[in-house]
């Protein structure tokens, strides 16, 4: 998982969900090598299923300056949430929630307007299968099992 990816005009956070569970160390094909073209033969999806603003259609949300609604040159707190199906802290993963606090004010995580009007402003299977199709990825995601797996 990778929680926090970022600079000065871009954050991402992103979910790597692999076929085995807990840590592993992986040798050969399982490792998902890219010089020998096995980067989807591996048990981890190396792509994930990202969430950047900017990617997702939204310019102006993260970057240098008070024309962005997150301004990366001043203090911000992220918050990131894992939101379960059931609501307990051992429940399948349906989704990851993101928002910052600047200046006292909560400020919600910009939505995906690139890929529709209904996509949302999280990562949930359905904005991942979205996201892939839009892009024409390879929904390696899905295929190690999605955020269920995470």
């Amino acid at each position: 998982m990778d929680i926090w990816e970022a600079n000065s005009m871009a954050t991402a956070f992103t979910p790597h969900p692999c076929s085995r569970p807990g840590l592993t160390r992986c040798e050969g094909v399982d490792c998902g090598d890219n010089s020998k073209h096995e980067r989807y033969h591996g048990i981890c999806d190396k792509d994930g299923c990202d969430f950047n603003s900017f990617r997702m259609g939204e310019q102006k949300f993260f970057g240098v300056g008070n024309s962005y609604r997150v301004d990366s040159s001043k203090p911000v707190t992220v918050v990131t949430q894992f939101i379960t199906a059931d609501g307990t802290g051992t429940g399948d993963l349906v989704e990851i929630k993101r928002f910052y606090v600047q200046d006292g004010e909560v400020i919600p995580n910009s939505e995906a307007s690139i890929l529709g009007r209904t996509a949302g402003d999280s990562v949930t299977d359905d904005l991942c299968e979205a996201q892939k199709n839009k892009f024409g990825d390879l929904n390696d995601f899905k295929a190690k099992g999605g955020l269920k797996a995470m």
